[in-house]
């Protein structure tokens, strides 16, 4: 996934700081995200009269979450205070949509009243982690995790934070920025930062960002001087392995795009290439340490091509057998692509429906490269779902399967059948002619291709 560097929670529906991942979702057999949705039963006394989850863990920026105001807060918080503090894992439902109804209170005077006159819930939500601290390091962390935020949430309010204040420093003093306990001590940092930060020595999380700095990016490594790698637990040989596969992608890329070199602009002379060791120490210090949504596999962060450091933030593919980065090759190549052939930012970038290009073409630069087969896409050809005219249009608004299958087999297409074509779009795109590039694709390409196209995706296998 490619993002400006501020393209944060906001996205996934919910605001700053909130990182911890919601509820999984359902999973379907390709092992994305499918909806869930929640509806009020007389059993389930917590949850709001209309809650609606919509929840694409992998799919940022589609992720969101609508709420109506309750209409009875102290009868709700009561409840909530009892489910928490009598709390089985068949309650899990139950008291994510109490933590939906914690996190969209504060929008509702009302809420914060009932707050201040029974603060009990503030002593429930404490009781409620330090009691499950077994959670973290499950599948059912975000249950402690929510919690954690949602008591530091409560730090905005000067007298509320009387009460939130000491409960949260007791929780910052029985986790430490690594281990298992670490998603809670770097939840209350988060919060009190966001919240609190004249007190931050209360807590010992002043310096936070530092301290996961120091403590969790422990190695240090240059490949080359374009490819720095801090990373939390590389050893020499896999450093090596992630160095040779970067260095010898850069020549598998410009044989592709036979680009002139750097567009006019770009000063991203080096990428640094962040690694954490599991997804979930992705998603307990990737979201604090550099202001992004960690509801997906990666993140290249280009920002202004002109001014910062690029960078991308990954970590490693746990679940396999053996030692990979996961979307290592594909996001290397969105470096490159900006680099190359994108000018300006992420955002001029998006001028004009682009995403066929950059997301298509990280896939197949990436597959090509690795000599692995796209299964997925592969499938999805036989299905001839989208003309190619028609893929042209995707944004990030399309579900995953158009963006990243379907922009492969598009990148595919064009590269193998039609490589002058490639060129012509490239070209524009290396000057920032938005429009010139729309008009080649809708214009001099349109409809023209689109039956050998339907012919082409018969033919792979």
């Amino acid at each position: 996934m490619r993002s400006l560097a501020l393209v944060v929670a906001l996205s996934a529906g919910l605001l700053v700081p909130v990182h911890a991942t919601a509820a999984p979702a359902g999973t379907s057999p390709s092992g994305r995200p499918e909806t869930v949705r929640v509806t009020g039963q007389p059993t389930s006394p917590l949850l709001p009269p209309a809650v609606a989850r919509d929840l694409h863990p992998g799919e940022a920026p589609d992720s969101t979450i609508h709420t109506a105001a309750v209409t009875d807060y102290p009868a709700e918080l009561r409840a909530l205070v009892r489910v928490l503090d009598n709390y089985t894992p068949s309650d899990d439902a139950t008291v994510h949509a109490g933590m939906l109804l914690l996190y969209y209170g504060h929008s509702y005077p009302e809420f914060v009243t009932a707050v201040r006159a029974d603060p009990e819930i503030l002593r429930a939500l404490w009781r409620f982690v330090v009691r499950h601290q077994d959670l973290f390091g499950t599948d059912r962390q975000y249950q402690v995790q929510n919690a954690t935020r949602e008591l530091g949430r409560f730090l905005q309010y000067n007298d509320l934070a009387l009460h939130a204040r000491p409960l949260l420093a007791d929780m910052a003093s029985r986790a430490d920025v690594v281990g298992r306990l670490a998603p809670m001590w770097v939840g209350v940092a988060e919060m009190v930062d966001w919240y609190d930060k004249a007190n931050c020595r209360r807590y010992g999380t002043c310096d936070f960002r530092a301290q996961i700095d120091r403590r969790v990016l422990t190695v240090r490594h240059t490949c080359s001087a374009s490819v720095k790698v801090r990373a939390q637990q590389l050893t020499q040989a896999q450093l090596r392995q992630t160095c040779t596969s970067l260095a010898n992608q850069d020549a598998a890329f410009h044989r592709v795009v036979r680009d002139p070199g750097p567009v006019a602009g770009d000063n991203n002379t080096s990428l640094e290439v962040v690694v954490f060791n599991t997804s979930n120490d992705y998603r307990t210090y990737a979201g604090v340490l550099f202001d992004i949504s960690t509801n997906n596999g990666g993140m290249y962060l280009e920002g202004d091509p002109a001014l910062n450091q690029a960078r991308f933030i990954a970590h490693e593919a746990d679940w396999l057998p053996t030692f990979a980065i996961w979307n290592l090759n594909h996001e290397y190549t969105h470096y490159l692509d900006g680099r190359f052939d994108l000018h300006g930012d992420f955002e001029s970038n998006m001028t004009t429906p682009t995403v066929w290009w950059i997301e298509g073409f990280a896939e197949y630069l990436s597959y090509s490269y690795r000599g692995e087969v796209y299964a997925d896409a592969l499938a999805e050809a036989k299905k001839k779902t989208y003309a190619l005219s028609t893929l042209f249009d995707t944004t990030y608004d399309h579900d995953s399967t158009r963006v990243y299958n379907w922009g492969y087999l598009a990148v595919r297409y064009l590269v193998e059948k039609h490589p002058q074509d490639v060129a012509a779009v490239l070209a524009d795109y290396r000057v920032g002619d938005w429009a010139g590039a729309r008009d080649h694709l809708g214009r001099v390409i349109g409809s023209r291709y689109d039956s050998d196209w339907y012919g082409w995706l018969g033919t792979l296998s």
